[in-house]
């Protein structure tokens, strides 16, 4: 398998929560601060977003740089969405206020992300690819192996139900966006989009959230290595449908 991939689908097992994976991956040699090349984001940032308390610590202990910032500028902590992750940071320094809600966090129960909306191809199982190079005893190595094995089976008969029904636990998810072709300097931002909704309600959304846009335009799927168009029987698809890969991007093409 190829390195991306497998710092892919370790960044995926943070954003899950997927405690197991993560510490197999760690074990493995990943690099744990290795980060997307579409939006910089590190496992930290997915893990730190996520509300993956338990993640983020043990990335935090494993190594895992705290000031790295993705494509927007934004290190892990300016995503975190809680003062209990927060107060693992090294680096954070609550305020007055801050600092007397964390004195009571003791009395405010925290939920995961993954408990509460698992995916349940992925939030339990563990990637093959996780257990690449681990170092230890051999019986770990055959339990991993076999967790592994039944993990998989369960995740392709997921997979199979929503490639026909659709990912009932995917709500939402970012879609960057490029005017002309993908390329930094053409880069004009991301939208967080649902799933469910249409191609041409995303362009109606790229409309109303972004600046300098081209008044009349054509939206086209950019899926890691080429631009495919978008035809006008496709835009009453969802989203889901026609952006599946994990680098799908959006790439605007002026009408003239």
């Amino acid at each position: 398998m190829i390195v991306d991939e497998r710092e892919e689908n370790f960044r995926e097992m943070a954003a899950l929560g997927n405690l197991r994976a993560i510490t197999a991956y760690i074990r493995g040699g990943i690099d744990i601060n290795s980060q997307n090349r579409m939006n910089g984001w590190t496992a930290l940032h997915w893990a730190c977003v996520r509300g993956n308390i338990e993640v983020v610590g043990t990335l935090i202990r494993a190594g895992a740089q705290t000031d790295i910032k993705n494509n927007k500028g934004q290190t892990p902590l300016d995503v975190c969405k809680s003062n209990e992750i927060r107060a693992i940071f090294p680096d954070f320094k609550p305020s007055n206020s801050e600092a007397s809600l964390l004195s009571n966090s003791a009395n405010m129960p925290f939920v995961p992300n993954y408990i509460v909306n698992p995916d349940l191809s992925k939030a339990w199982g563990m990637p093959e690819d996780a257990i690449l190079g681990s170092q230890g005893d051999s019986g770990f190595i055959r339990q991993l192996q076999n967790e592994a094995s039944t993990s998989n089976r369960v995740r392709q008969s997921v997979a199979a139900s929503v490639q026909q029904n659709g990912d009932p636990t995917t709500n939402e998810r970012e879609l960057l966006v490029y005017v002309s072709q993908p390329s930094d300097s053409n880069l004009r931002g991301s939208v967080f989009v649902s799933a469910h909704s249409t191609v041409s309600q995303l362009s109606s959304q790229i409309r109303s959230e972004l600046d300098n846009m081209p008044e009349n335009f054509a939206v086209s799927r950019y899926n890691g290595k080429q631009t495919v168009p978008i035809s006008a029987k496709q835009e009453q698809f969802s989203v889901g449908q026609v952006f599946r890969g994990n680098e799908d991007a959006v790439v605007v093409v002026p009408r003239h």
